[in-house]
């Protein structure tokens, strides 16, 4: 599922991903302006609980996709 967040001008795609039972990471991948996705994605937010994660992702203030 995707929830585009301030539709107007996202230029990147977050992806949240439990990689162990206590690794929470937030992945970001760019969105060039021809709309391909970058075959890279990078961490950008590592925590220890989902919540954690969601938190950091809320309290983003750019504009940008989320993938879940």
């Amino acid at each position: 599922m995707t929830v585009y967040n301030n539709h107007v001008h996202a230029d990147h795609l977050l992806t949240l991903k439990q990689v162990s039972a206590s690794s929470w990471w937030v992945l970001r991948t760019d969105l060039p302006k021809h709309g391909h996705r970058s075959t890279t994605p990078r961490v950008v937010f590592f925590g220890t609980t989902e919540a954690q994660a969601r938190e950091w992702l809320e309290s983003r203030e750019e504009p940008f996709f989320l993938q879940q």
